[in-house]
């Protein structure tokens, strides 16, 4: 996306599409609130609105992320353009009339055409175009707050942020009508293979409901034109479909040879396809080609995982290569159930085959120190005594003290020296090591970084789901003697 409040958008439709368990923020039914003027009312009324009608009945604008700012930009243009606000004309001046903050088309103070003037400048300024307003908004802001009326400041505030959100352009969401699919191909050759990257958006009523990179990687000595490649993509992708989007947009122009693959999988089916649109989908062709870019581009900066544990034993001054990396991370909510997760990482790539959980026996309460020393400890010390292979380093989800739990097992087992151990804090991502008085604090998304990420998250991610397992578990329990 081109902005964070795109990439909000995009989000909130995809979470109440596939209502991920783990999100709790983005679930419910609301949509996105307008601004809508009806195009149906002699004099318009400037309307919030949820659920916008794709019926031509008005003219919106948005969406916005926050109902506030909606409201704050409705009130502000209200009051200074005298907008109607009456969901039925009275037959005398009301309130808002006195306070000279609407022009009364109710008593015929100000005509249709007039009126509709005014509208206009209204639709212009939603629009971006038009006379820039903040200015004015910011220094009468300034002006509030001078004088100490805080909560008009802070109307004007909300405003002029929800002006602001305007001059975005919305590429993700807009109304539209039915079914279509977008897509883009970007390509990048390297001496050995041809990638191509194919971006797919699923548009539906206007509104982005997926995205969809496909990565395909073609021999060098076979390499096709991009003619060629995308009609094999149309063919592979939408020829085994039972349902197919009402028209299908491709960035950029029609490749020559592709009517026969057009019309033998659309045409007859009634499919619409347009190379090169404009409008509107021209900003999501934009959207989808951006997509396809990095696709390809985080395949070819990706580094080789051998390359990644060169750079990490560099940066931790290892004494070799760390092909082999365990991770430990301790799940405890409320002092009970607290249990500890291993995982093991075997040349950059998790092997679950060696997941290990645990259940914290000899600590009460929420002593996270001695729980990491405990699970470090059972965790060697059977590995010492069958004379099993060592970590060539060992992840301690934590800092400082986690850390000198951690190597106190150690070190009582004869094994500090043996095994590299660090700590990776979450809040600042510093890594905590035995001989450094200080934490490093590396580029956090360097690819050594990512990988030590890598490794913490899932073994955070491990005892998470174990200690749910043993709170389920122990909570039927204390039902089932409840009924007894």
């Amino acid at each position: 996306t081109s902005s964070e409040r795109e990439a909000l958008l995009l989000e909130a439709n995809l979470v109440k599409q596939y209502q991920p368990p783990m999100n709790t923020l983005l679930k419910d039914d609301k949509s996105f609130p307008y601004l809508s003027i009806s195009t149906r009312e002699e004099f318009p009324r400037l309307l919030i609105v949820r659920r916008p009608r794709r019926d031509g009945r008005s003219i919106l604008f948005g969406p916005y992320t926050s109902a506030r700012e909606a409201r704050s930009v409705q009130h502000l243009l209200a009051d200074t353009f005298r907008l109607r606000r009456c969901a039925r004309l009275p037959k005398e001046a009301c309130l808002y009339y006195h306070l000279k903050v609407c022009s009364a088309p109710c008593i015929g103070a100000i005509g249709p055409a007039e009126y509709r003037a005014t509208l206009d400048r209204v639709g212009e300024i939603l629009r971006g175009r038009g006379e820039p307003v903040g200015p004015t908004i910011e220094a009468e802001m300034r002006a509030a707050a001078d004088r100490q009326e805080f909560e008009r400041a802070a109307l004007l505030r909300d405003a002029l942020a929800g002006l602001g959100a305007l001059g975005e352009r919305q590429s993700v969401i807009g109304p539209g009508t039915g079914r279509a699919d977008v897509l883009a191909l970007a390509f990048s050759q390297d001496p050995a293979t041809l990638r191509v990257a194919v971006g797919l958006l699923h548009v539906v009523d206007g509104e982005v409901r997926g995205t969809e990179p496909h990565l395909l990687e073609i021999p060098a000595d076979d390499l096709p034109d991009p003619g060629e490649t995308l009609r094999q993509f149309l063919a592979q992708y939408y020829g085994g479909r039972l349902e197919l989007p009402r028209r299908i947009y491709v960035h950029g122009p029609r490749p020559a040879g592709i009517d026969s693959t057009v019309d033998e999988l659309f045409a007859s089916r009634g499919i619409e396809v347009q190379f090169h649109p404009t409008g509107r989908y021209a900003s999501l062709g934009r959207l989808a080609e951006r997509l396809a870019r990095a696709s390809v581009d985080q395949v070819v900066a990706r580094p080789a995982p051998r390359e990644v544990l060169l750079a990490l034993q560099s940066l931790l001054e290892l004494p070799t290569i760390p092909n082999r990396i365990e991770g430990i991370d301790i799940s405890i909510f409320q002092g009970s159930n607290a249990v500890g997760s291993l995982v093991v990482f075997e040349r950059g790539a998790p092997k679950k085959s060696e997941y290990r959980r645990f259940r914290i026996r000899s600590v009460e309460g929420t002593n996270d120190f001695a729980m990491v020393a405990e699970v470090v400890r059972r965790r060697f010390l059977r590995r010492v005594a069958e004379q099993e292979i060592l970590p060539d380093l060992l992840l301690i989800d934590g800092g400082r003290g986690q850390l000198g739990s951690a190597l106190s097992s150690l070190a009582a087992l004869g094994l500090a020296e043996q095994i590299p151990t660090i700590g990776l804090a979450k809040r600042e991502e510093e890594i905590y090591e035995p001989d450094r008085a200080e934490p490093r604090r590396p580029n956090p998304n360097s690819p050594p970084m990512l990988l030590l990420r890598a490794v913490r998250d899932e073994a955070h991610r491990f005892a998470v789901t174990y200690h749910r397992t043993r709170r389920r578990i122990r909570m039927r329990e204390e039902f089932e003697r409840a009924d007894r």
